[in-house]
């Protein structure tokens, strides 16, 4: 598995359901690997700014089976 990606689109959420109530914002992202293009959520959004382009890394899986990145 390849360690980096970009991002090809992504959304940041704002309002979210009584699970995830507590995590919003938080974005969620397709991204480009040399593993083919994922959806996945970013990890350690805190308001920055975040573009088309933009390279993201690997970080893990999640229980649920979502790769999850950071940036």
């Amino acid at each position: 598995m390849d360690n980096k990606g970009t991002i090809y689109t992504y959304s940041v959420i704002y309002t979210a359901s009584e699970d995830f109530k507590d995590q919003t914002p938080y974005v969620i992202a397709l991204i480009d690997s040399n593993d083919g293009r994922s959806l996945s959520r970013l990890e350690n959004y805190t308001g920055q700014e975040i573009s088309i382009g933009q390279e993201v890394e690997f970080s893990r899986i999640d229980e649920k089976g979502i790769k999850i990145y950071k940036f």
